[in-house]
């Protein structure tokens, strides 16, 4: 749903609206390849298993997850732009072929500043839709057909007079929809002016522009679409305001991507936020405004089945006490809906009287009725929103942030698998590690990092802040860090500690000091010798870890 009078005082409208602008593949599951000939029955829930924090990466921290794509070589997920926080939200891209180790790839030249990016997949193929420069970036697709360690790219669309930024991006098997928002000059946008306009993108020669279809809205409550590539039509689902604040959403649909034909929406309501579609049936969420104005109001959905009416569907499950988030429907609300085996999924969050909220989910067999599962059991309650999703093989995959949308507070985003035939048999458990395997690898911090092997041993290396070309050792050479000391970790009091010695003498502790590893959250293990904290140390290269000095 979408707020706006109201969208500002409550904040909620930001989170729906970064839904419109990224949950592109939330809406695009039926235009991928599944590998499979017939899609696993989702008769009942899916069966939950969230992926355990510790493994999850460094910059996961402050990673707001708010696009996914599955293709068949791996899972992607990108950041999105919160306005009310775009300073503290660099825009990346991860990459998992397991959904549990996920790795940083995001492309080079990419701009990592407050911009849309929507991520789209199609067989081996996958796509990411944002932005190349600055002040404004120009709107730039890069693609990989990998697990992204190599990108191509950046295809950029043609310059415009006028203002365009990227807003979706679709996939299917005649090729590329892009979806721009357009605003007449180059100086402040006037979103009432803003226009929708669709592209397609091929392998060989320049984008061509299909469709440009009116399309208003207001600061911060901006025009945006979700859109979905089918394998006999494309559907394009705008999200519209009238200069009164009144909703305009329109459905358009074309069979060749030329002609963009508007098809009736339904009339018991006025709000349509997400599409998806499965087959022959398509979803939308949604919901009837006040007085035709957009305000809080009750959530709905509606399914057709081909090219026939609109039904309404069953009132949302609001859940069960005891459990959590089970408040009025008017306080539920859905963030994205994806095709899953052969039914839908969808995400959101319930928002409580005093303002907290917990994450929600749904499911439903057939489009028409919406159960929804067990929040608490589920882990659901320790985050503020599930906020993207996407299908992959006979699974689908989740991601959350406990992000306040209000504010600036770490995303903290949290993973969750869902297995749609939870009846099959479970996979082999991995063999038994060792008790030190997971603080074995190199964990640094700026001017500081500790290598640990399996057997116990560690060397630890740091600035000595002093130069070899005006000191002797030890010293550095440039940003080679001379220091270094070893010693040996052996299992600690805790299953997810460490303890052991240090050798060698450090700047400020002498040899034989006491060292113990705390293993943390989000890829970083925490160091104290000598009962002195050291700091948090991370996987190379995360931007949580860089720019201090392990050690005082």
């Amino acid at each position: 749903m979408r707020l706006l009078n109201h969208r500002l005082a409550t904040g909620r409208r930001a989170v729906v609206c970064l839904a419109g602008l990224f949950l592109l593949t939330a809406c695009t599951g039926s235009g991928s390849k599944s590998g499979s000939d017939k899609p696993q029955a989702l008769s009942k829930a899916p069966a939950w298993q969230s992926i355990p924090v510790a493994e999850l990466p460094a910059d996961f921290v402050d990673f707001y997850p708010s696009s996914m794509a599955s293709s068949s070589r791996a899972l992607f997920a990108a950041s999105g732009y919160l306005p009310t926080t775009s300073l503290d939200v660099p825009q990346k891209v991860f990459a998992s072929r397991d959904g549990r180790r996920w790795r940083d790839r995001t492309p080079e030249e990419m701009s990592t500043a407050a911009t849309v990016q929507s991520l789209a997949s199609y067989g081996s193929t996958t796509w990411i839709l944002g932005g190349r420069g600055f002040s404004p970036a120009r709107t730039a697709l890069w693609s990989t057909n990998n697990d992204g360690s190599s990108w191509k790219g950046p295809m950029l669309l043609p310059r415009s007079p006028d203002t365009e930024i990227p807003v979706a991006v679709a996939a299917g098997e005649r090729g590329v929809l892009v979806v721009t928002k357009v605003t007449p000059g180059s100086g402040k946008p006037d979103e009432q002016q803003a226009s929708l306009r669709v592209w397609r993108v091929k392998k060989a020669g320049r984008p061509a522009k299909l469709f440009e279809t009116p399309c208003g809205g207001h600061e911060g409550s901006e025009a945006s679409a979700e859109i979905l590539v089918a394998e006999d039509a494309s559907h394009l689902l705008t999200n519209c305001t009238t200069g009164d604040f009144r909703p305009a959403d329109e459905l358009f649909t074309s069979r060749d991507g030329h002609g963009w034909k508007k098809e009736p929406l339904p009339d018991n309501g006025n709000e349509f936020d997400h599409l998806a579609r499965n087959g022959d049936t398509m979803v939308l969420a949604g919901g009837q405004a006040d007085d035709n104005v957009e305000h809080t109001t009750e959530p709905h959905t509606w399914y057709r089945q081909g090219n026939n009416g609109w039904h309404t569907g069953a009132p949302l499950d609001a859940g069960r006490l005891p459990d959590a988030g089970v408040v009025p429907r008017k306080d539920q609300e859905m963030l994205a809906v994806t095709a899953a085996g052969s039914g839908f999924i969808a995400i959101g969050s319930a928002r409580s009287a005093d303002n907290s909220a917990v994450g929600a989910l749904w499911f439903s067999a057939d489009g028409k009725k919406w159960s929804k599962q067990a929040t608490r059991a589920n882990g659901f309650d320790k985050l503020r929103a599930l906020t993207a999703l996407t299908a992959w093989k006979d699974k689908v995959v989740v991601l959350a942030s406990r992000r306040s949308w209000e504010t600036s507070d770490p995303a903290h985003a949290r993973i969750w698998i869902g297995d749609l035939a939870p009846s099959s048999p479970s996979a082999s458990a991995p063999a038994n590690r060792g008790p030190l395997a997971q603080f074995v690898g190199t964990w640094s911090w700026s001017g500081a990092s500790i290598t640990i092997k399996a057997d116990g041993t560690f060397t630890y290396r740091y600035l000595t802040m002093v130069q070899c070309s005006e000191h002797a050792p030890p010293c550095d050479q440039g940003a080679k860090m001379g220091g270094k000391a070893s010693g040996t970790l052996h299992q600690g009091r805790t299953a997810d500690e460490a303890a052991g010695t240090v050798v060698d003498a450090l700047p400020n502790d002498p040899a034989g000091s006491s060292i113990t590893i705390s293993r943390e959250p989000y890829m970083a293990i925490n160091i104290t010798i000598n009962k002195r904290g050291y700091g948090l140390f991370c996987e190379p290269g995360a931007n949580r870890c860089a720019g201090h000095v392990g050690g005082e």
